[in-house]
């Protein structure tokens, strides 16, 4: 760590005091460095509570003990705090728990989610410049690179919070979008009390998986695919050893045998899951899949590991979502016909769960389908008031 500058009022040399505000900016930009590369568990955050704030506040004295004689110390003290935890024009909508994602388009187009619709804030940004400094503010927080070179950026901070940034040029404009963590991840009894599912499907779905189907959340964007996905891998008996993976970690289990992995750069979803397969997993959970390694994950459920579990985006929980999944495997498959695909996954996903938003802002689950080599059968659907049950589930 390079050596700090010490100011003295009765120095012979010219008072640091003169320093041209170029230089007391290196000076923080250095303290910043510092507090980011000894205490990196502590800067990563998107919203700070007392707790935090006080960690982080002990770290900086910690990094600028043998400067406390400067004069101004306590101005340059605020001025390093302000990096770690400002988000400039954000800071308003973080401070207020409504906002449960934030869209920045550009610098006059700034969006906000609450209770599951979409509105406009009347928040702006001075230029482009100013967007994109705060996306890559955001990426170094995460640890992840954001320049024109690496113009987009996914990842997820210390407190949960996911971000996704892009910079041209391709995108026109610099954009940010945060989906906040919530304080505490959503239990049973909230879905519960939000309508989101039913407590007899919920029997069914936790029977499902202790039996060690293949269940797959199925739904779109924000839909509560992975808060759905992570409640159900809390119910998996504790002796059993999971494997997750995710592009960004977002599951974070609470069960006791779990070993999570993450993409990084050239570490691909399809490159850990091939890995996973070495770790003598019971079951492999994937976050979501996209790619060519659906195809890996219907191998390993055929394999050995039955009653893995995933979610994909799928415009409904019928057939689309074995096409979807049909078309992904086509691209990690070695020339398998299209129609052998179809029948593959037929033949190894159990359970497919889609939920999906509702023009209301709600989230809840639509229908529960069991999959077989003859198709789909619907158990469970949702008729606009309430869920029915349609089939029986003839399996076990």
């Amino acid at each position: 760590m390079a050596k700090p500058y010490v100011w003295h009022l009765d120095d012979k040399e010219p008072s640091r005091a003169q320093e041209t505000p170029n230089e007391r900016g290196q000076l923080i930009q250095q303290w910043q460095t510092d507090v980011e590369a000894r205490y990196p568990e502590l800067v990563g955050h998107l919203v700070w509570d007392r707790d935090r704030l006080i960690a982080l506040e002990q770290a900086v004295d910690q990094v600028m003990t043998t400067t406390q004689d400067v004069p101004g110390i306590g101005i340059l003290r605020r001025s390093v705090l302000n990096r770690l935890t400002g988000l400039g024009p954000l800071d308003e909508l973080l401070t207020d728990d409504r906002n449960s994602e934030i869209m920045v388009n550009g610098p006059e187009a700034v969006f906000c989610e609450q209770e599951g619709r979409i509105v406009p804030v009347a928040l702006q940004f001075a230029d482009n410049d100013e967007v994109a400094l705060l996306a890559q503010r955001l990426a170094h927080r995460a640890g992840r690179e954001l320049t024109t070179e690496h113009p987009w950026c996914d990842a997820r901070l210390a407190d949960g919070s996911r971000i996704h940034c892009v910079l041209p040029p391709v995108a026109e404009r610099p954009t940010i979008t945060i989906r906040r963590a919530p304080r505490q991840p959503m239990a049973l009894a909230d879905f519960l009390r939000a309508g989101f599912l039913s407590p007899e499907i919920w029997q069914d779905l936790v029977r499902w998986v202790r039996e060690r189907r293949n269940v797959v959340v199925a739904g779109g964007a924000g839909s509560g695919k992975t808060s759905l996905l992570r409640v159900l891998a809390e119910h998996i008996r504790s002796e059993e050893r999971l494997i997750t993976i995710e592009d960004v970690r977002e599951l974070n289990l609470g069960h006791d045998h779990v070993v999570s992995l993450e993409t990084h750069r050239h570490h691909t979803l399809h490159a850990l899951l091939v890995n996973a397969l070495r770790m003598r997993p019971d079951r492999i959970i994937v976050g979501e899949v996209r790619g060519d390694e659906a195809m890996d994950l219907i191998e390993a459920m055929q394999t050995g590991h039955p009653g893995s579990l995933s979610t994909v985006h799928s415009q409904a929980g019928d057939m689309s979502t074995i096409y979807r999944l049909a078309r992904m495997c086509v691209r990690g498959s070695t020339g398998i016909p299209f129609e052998a695909l179809v029948d593959q996954i037929l033949s190894t996903i159990g359970i497919i769960v889609y939920v999906r938003r509702f023009p209301d802002g709600s989230r809840r689950i639509d229908t529960v389908n069991r999959v077989s080599t003859e198709g789909l059968r619907v158990l469970w659907q949702y008729d606009g008031t309430e869920w029915r049950r349609i089939g029986d589930d003839n399996d076990g």
